[in-house]
């Protein structure tokens, strides 16, 4: 009983707050460097429901294809390669990072 009042109060007090959760937690490991599909994933497997997930990113003011721009050219240098086996392990890196195909595309499209 006396742990059903402390965990209703943590509630009013937005001590456990999913949301809340969710928004530091994409903050946090954007910062690092990993992309909105590896960063959900990673939420889901915590345990935070997709809603949660979704209103999260939707609040997060991350422009992930810069982002994605800024990791493949911290790794690979700038500019970009050009050449195909080249280009294709910088969207493998990015891939594995957690950034979706459409922010990696944009990437080169952008560039030329």
């Amino acid at each position: 009983e006396d742990i059903e009042k402390v965990i209703a109060w943590c509630h009013e007090q937005h001590y456990l707050d999913d949301t809340r959760f969710a928004e530091r937690y994409i903050a946090s490991r954007g910062r690092k460097g990993y992309g909105p599909q590896r960063i959900r994933q990673e939420l889901q497997q915590k345990g935070i429901s997709r809603t949660a997930c979704d209103s999260a990113f939707a609040d997060c003011e991350v422009d992930w294809e810069e982002q994605a721009r800024d990791q493949a050219e911290r790794k690979f240098g700038a500019p970009l390669p050009r050449a195909f086996p080249e280009k294709a392990k910088v969207q493998r890196f990015l891939l594995y990072r957690g950034y979706y195909m459409e922010d990696i595309q944009a990437i080169y499209r952008n560039f030329e």
